[in-house]
């Protein structure tokens, strides 16, 4: 047996072992690599689809906040209504936007979540409300703490009935104190609930992350 056959007979085998191993741990790797590929697909699966369920609900919360908003705001059907009468009306249910958007938890949510349409259409609505509750406050509180106590348990017909005087009391001021303009209110809570159903069905697309 020559060097060369000898060399060959050990070197052969050497190699082909060698080059199966080779190929074997780089499939394990490829293979470990691909599974890792596939959870981290599945989690981003799995985070866009719950935001998208949360969004879903931020999106019909400020839906069902605004149009409260708006029906303060809208003139009643064959009422002779004062423009005074409606803002205060007006000015009541915008009191309550950001209790029933969810306070500020909530109110993070719609801006998070919507697009950037909605949400300047919803900054301008809390702009209002920070507005109307830094020049009224105090009359908003105070019908506010009456609201609550009408809604309690009262055996004193004569006490309700003062709580009611009170109540309306406080209305009035709002109305003859506010500047408010109820039609400037109207529109823009008419482009707020437009946007608001046209984000929920997808219609500005999907903003860059």
């Amino acid at each position: 047996m020559t060097w060369l056959t000898a060399l060959a007979t050990v070197l052969v085998p050497v190699v082909s072992v060698v080059s199966t191993a080779t190929v074997a741990i780089w499939t394990k790797r490829i293979d470990v690599r691909s599974k890792r590929d596939d959870r981290e697909h599945a989690l981003l699966l799995d985070f866009e689809q719950r935001a998208g369920e949360e969004k879903k609900v931020a999106l019909k919360t400020l839906l069902s906040a605004t149009m409260r908003v708006r029906r303060g705001a809208e003139p009643l059907a064959g009422a002779h209504q004062t423009v005074e009468q409606r803002r205060s009306e007006a000015i009541e249910e915008l009191y309550e936007l950001r209790g029933r958007l969810g306070l500020d938890d909530g109110v993070a949510e719609v801006l998070i979540y919507a697009a950037e349409p909605v949400r300047q259409l919803t900054e301008l609505l809390l702009d209002e409300w920070d507005r109307q509750f830094r020049d009224h406050g105090y009359s908003l509180t105070q019908l506010d703490t009456c609201k609550q106590q009408l809604v309690a348990p009262c055996d004193n017909q004569q006490e309700w009935n003062a709580l009611k005087s009170e109540e309306a009391a406080w209305l009035k001021r709002l109305g003859e104190e506010s500047d408010l303009d109820v039609d400037a209110l109207l529109a823009l809570c008419d482009r707020t609930i437009a946007a608001a159903r046209k984000d929920l069905r997808g219609g500005f697309g999907v903003e860059p992350s």
